[in-house]
């Protein structure tokens, strides 16, 4: 039987070593690469051939939800599951968007890792029962949880970069998109959510936990 074969992109060496010596365990499971941010998980799935990548989401460089969908779009036969101590009713919907197969939360069981692993490799998906209730409530209107608003994945992804402070054309360059595009989606972003400038949007990002 030929091995799964894992990449594993997470800042901190401890939970990467922690993988990769969990992973070891299991003859159907091969760590064949890791990294540390963004950059090098881009770098990392352009040379190795990957069936499951675990990926953080809080990391140096580019995050986790400009890696998902640059790494999607060049390569959509890897499956991807993300692996994060942030909270599922913040990231789970926007990653699942965007492309993700699984999310598992750090504090889950170890086993839950390993199950999640081979059911993302083996086409299936994988999701706690509170992501899956999150997307159950996602069929009816209010899909960023606890403030009834539903964000598209571009917007969110914008909305992190705003909340984090880049400016619009900061964005726009990074996003291969207009000034104007993103200037558009900057005033969706304020208008869905009731807020009155990039301020706001960072108060409310770092008060519900989607930033550090």
């Amino acid at each position: 039987m030929t091995p799964i074969r894992v990449g594993i992109v997470d800042d901190y060496d401890v939970i990467r070593a922690g993988l990769e010596r969990l992973f070891a365990r299991y003859d159907d499971l091969c760590v064949v690469a890791t990294a540390k941010n963004g950059l090098e998980a881009l770098e990392l799935v352009s040379h190795d051939a990957l069936d499951v990548l675990i990926l953080d989401i809080a990391m140096p460089g580019h995050g986790a939800v400009d890696v998902l969908e640059k790494i999607l779009s060049n390569q959509p036969d890897i499956k991807v599951l993300i692996f994060t101590g942030y909270p599922e009713q913040r990231y789970a919907l926007p990653m699942i968007r965007l492309g993700a197969r699984g999310y598992v939360d750090k504090a889950s069981p170890l086993l839950d890792i390993v199950e999640a692993v081979r059911m993302v490799a083996a086409g299936r998906s994988y999701f706690s029962s509170k992501v899956r209730e999150l997307m159950a409530d996602a069929v009816r209107p209010g899909t960023m949880p606890g403030e009834g608003v539903d964000l598209t994945a571009r917007e969110f992804q914008i909305f992190l970069r705003l909340a984090a402070g880049e400016t619009v054309t900061e964005i726009a360059r990074a996003l291969s998109l207009s000034d104007v595009t993103i200037s558009s989606h900057r005033s969706r972003l304020l208008t869905k959510l009731k807020l009155s400038s990039n301020s706001h949007l960072t108060r409310f990002a770092l008060e519900n936990r989607f930033l550090n």
